[in-house]
């Protein structure tokens, strides 16, 4: 017996048996394929012949692309990986906050723009986003990456007035910083306040309470207020108004109705009522409840005057004579002005009262009257009323400004020249308006005391500011 030593040649035939759903284009066999001897049935067929190991290998070659999309599905389903931030927490060493830098620029900005600008009210307000705008994107186009930007400018009239501007915030002393600009030319003055906030508090304050260190940690809940020192928990919540503190009361119930929270409320908004000299008496009534009734009786009030008058008295609020309702309505801000008018004109002995409470000292006349008519709406008509104001506005102002030289009768003309002279001005219907020769010459005839510099002076106020008093006289 001889033995051929010649490898056979198997014949392999990969049969189908599920339908063909790539258009008779597939390059390999699915997973449903099955493997039968040569001469059997079947719907396609492929027929190969391999060598012994040419067949082994291509059997290995066939399990591997049949398990393709096990280990593909295997790969796909391995968790991802999860990189490090890198986001940096503070500014690089010379990239942080320079006030000086800042001020130059905020200086270049102010005379490039407010050189030859005089003030005007109605278009000050405009200026004012303006300004902020141009300074905030001046600011940011500077090498102080990663800082939040926070600008404030306010414009005024140059009148020699007295001001001061403060402003409060919370901040990093490390990385955060501010400056302060002013500005000034012949009509207006100018004061930005530029801030640079890296937004750095609730992340240290979480590294604090958890005493490490998280560099990349930043708190994403409110702290807990009871966690706090209790003048640090009260310093925050003394910024709320009454809404607010109820609704904070539903987390703080002890720290949000503390009388001292709701007495500041209460004398924030009435700085002046009778009961406050009885509220510590043994028989209690709590601030809480007491902002809730002047509220009612405020309320009350702006409805019908006599009405919310006649609940005070019958709360117990307010003692039923002059000088306690005129310090009432003189010391709120819960009142609207033309209520207080209405009631007013028929309670003078309040009006009378009210008036000797009016600070008019070092005030130019036509800016105390225009005090007078914010703090007093203006009578709807020029009569009894009116008269009776002026004349006891007069005699006020004469006395807080003795230096003056000015007597009330005197007084009493002026006044009534410059609401003439509001109406003409601010009036569309006249259409030949006063000149200043005019109003001068008038006034010298009216008021033989008057120089022509004060009259002058008058009219310039006039002229520049607009109406002494509100629409109701125009």
């Amino acid at each position: 017996m001889t033995t051929d030593s010649r490898k056979e040649s198997i014949p392999i035939v990969i049969t189908d048996d599920s339908p063909d759903t790539s258009g008779g284009n597939s390059k390999f066999p699915s997973r449903k394929q099955s493997m039968k001897p040569a001469g059997g049935m079947g719907r396609r067929k492929s027929i190969m012949k391999l060598s012994g190991t040419t067949a082994l290998a291509g059997r290995r070659l066939t399990k591997a692309l049949l398990d393709l999309p096990e280990e593909q599905s295997s790969i796909a389903n391995k968790p991802k990986v999860r990189m490090e931030n890198t986001y940096k927490m503070a500014p690089d060493e010379d990239t942080t906050f320079i006030p000086w830098k800042v001020r130059n620029a905020v200086l270049d900005i102010f005379k490039e723009h407010l050189s030859s600008v005089s003030y005007d009210n109605k278009t000050a307000g405009k200026q004012c986003c303006d300004l902020a705008q141009m300074i905030r994107n001046r600011v940011r186009n500077m090498d102080f990456p990663r800082y939040k930007i926070i600008c404030n400018v306010i414009i005024g009239q140059c009148s020699e007035q007295g001001l001061e501007v403060a402003s409060r915030c919370l901040w990093d002393d490390k990385f955060d910083n501010y400056t302060c600009i002013e500005y000034k030319n012949h009509s207006l003055f100018a004061i930005a306040m530029v801030h640079g906030d890296m937004g750095q508090i609730l992340r240290r304050h979480l590294e604090s309470e958890n005493g490490v260190d998280n560099d990349g940690a930043v708190a994403n809940r409110f702290p807990d207020l009871a966690k706090l020192p209790p003048e640090i928990s009260m310093a925050i919540l003394s910024h709320l108004d009454a809404t607010d503190l109820c609704l904070a009361a539903c987390v703080w119930n002890n720290l949000a109705n503390d009388e001292v929270l709701w007495m500041g409320l209460c004398k924030a908004s009435w700085g002046y009522t009778s009961i406050y000299r009885y509220i510590n008496n043994p028989v209690k009534l709590s601030y809480r409840r007491l902002y809730l009734l002047l509220d009612e009786a405020s309320l009350t009030f702006n409805g019908n005057p006599f009405e919310g008058e006649e609940y005070l008295f019958k709360r117990g609020i307010m003692d039923n004579n002059a000088l306690d309702m005129a310090k009432f309505l003189h010391f709120t801000n819960k009142i609207k002005p033309d209520k207080k008018r209405e009631y007013l004109d028929r309670r003078r002995d309040v009006l009378d009262h009210l008036l000797q409470l009016q600070n008019f000292q070092n005030q130019f006349l036509p800016n105390a009257l225009r005090k007078l008519f914010c703090n007093i709406s203006a009578p709807n008509n020029r009569g009894e009323y009116l008269s009776e104001m002026i004349d006891k506005f007069s005699d006020r102002f004469c006395h807080c400004n003795p230096k003056l030289g000015l007597d009330k009768d005197t007084v009493f003309v002026l006044c009534f020249s410059l609401i003439m002279l509001s109406v003409d001005l601010s009036s569309p219907a006249v259409k030949n308006k006063m000149s200043k020769r005019e109003f001068i010459k008038n006034t010298r005839r009216a008021a033989r005391s008057v120089d022509d510099d004060l009259a002058g002076d008058l009219y310039d106020n006039i002229y520049l500011i607009g109406h002494v008093a509100t629409d109701s006289l125009r």
